[in-house]
């Protein structure tokens, strides 16, 4: 692994908060809370997204000062989780950036030491940090990743070679120097405060999950602002299985949907000569999970709403829609 740069002389460490949403995983939690509140981080807010467990009893026993717990009637999934999160921790403490992360994810023991020794000038506007299984595999669902849609060429070379990801190479997690990016996910993003509270406001809550951190990490980009990816800021993300339709059919959906916003977004007037490739990878998600009970009507909704560019569905109705209700 890439070595930790040294704190410059003269610089003083920035505030950072720590913003976790958490349901129904109070075992975890406990985890990521333990490695959580062993950094110096000037705040950590939980958002308990309505779980049903005992987090909220457990957290409300909690006494270090830092630590903000949100306790949500509704779930308002990892989208209005993360939102509400980051609203409190711009406007009711003293952050200068916010980190965000899952409640199955932590900050290695130097994680926040290295991140605030980076001497980051104003036009960084992100950091995202290099994020690995517990057993110190790189974790390809957290891979930042860089826009191929700036330029022709860049689209045929990503039509010929067929993935229907941009994701950096894992050899650059071996790197010393941090890397430019375009996106990344919200296990181990850093972001100013200001920005929050400013022109980059919030997740975009009716995504409800998946790209909402894609998209809002773009949108930062669309701002001129740039994003790192530091390999030496490392996290760990304990998600045992990949994305698993065993319960939660109704994700499907959300995973078609999104997607197609995220790419339409992001490829901007080439999203039509992208879209066959785009739908190959749906296609090859169906026909991995055909015999899950309602993948078809979820499927073909969330298509139907990803090219309309449609969010109105209520979540419930999704839910009902899967045949989980």
């Amino acid at each position: 692994m890439p070595q930790s740069p040294s704190t410059p002389a003269g610089h003083t460490p920035c505030t950072v908060a720590a913003v976790i949403v958490t349901c129904n995983r109070l075992a975890m939690l406990k985890t990521v809370l333990d490695h959580t509140l062993a950094q110096k981080f000037s705040a950590v807010v939980v958002v308990n997204n309505a779980s049903q467990d005992a987090t909220q009893d457990w957290l409300e026993t909690q006494t270090d000062p830092r630590l903000h717990c949100l306790h949500e009637t509704v779930n308002s999934g990892g989208a209005g989780g993360f939102a509400r999160g980051m609203e409190y921790a711009a406007h009711h403490t003293d952050c200068e950036w916010m980190v965000c992360f899952d409640d199955d994810a932590w900050p290695q023991p130097d994680a926040l030491s290295v991140f605030q020794s980076l001497p980051l000038p104003p036009a960084v506007g992100g950091v995202a940090a290099a994020v690995y299984f517990p057993g110190g595999a790189v974790c390809d669902m957290n891979r930042p990743g860089l826009n191929p849609f700036t330029s022709g060429r860049g689209l045929l070379r990503l039509l010929k070679s067929r993935k229907p990801t941009f994701a950096i190479d894992p050899s650059s997690y071996r790197q010393s120097k941090p890397l430019p990016v375009d996106y990344a996910s919200f296990v181990g993003f850093f972001v100013r405060s200001d920005l929050v509270r400013g022109p980059l406001g919030l997740p975009q809550t009716d995504l409800f999950i998946y790209a909402d951190d894609t998209l809002y990490a773009w949108k930062l980009r669309c701002l001129g602002r740039k994003i790192l990816f530091v390999p030496a800021v490392r996290f760990n993300h304990d998600c045992k299985t990949t994305v698993s339709f065993a319960r939660n059919r109704w994700k499907i959906y959300y995973i078609v949907r999104n997607r197609i916003l995220f790419y339409k977004k992001i490829a901007g007037s080439l999203f039509l000569p992208f879209a066959p490739l785009l739908l190959l990878s749906i296609l090859k998600l169906y026909w991995k999970n055909r015999t899950v009970p309602h993948i078809r009507a979820l499927m073909l909704a969330g298509l139907r709403d990803g090219f309309r560019n449609d969010t109105s569905r209520k979540h419930p109705s999704i839910v009902t829609l899967a045949g989980e209700s």
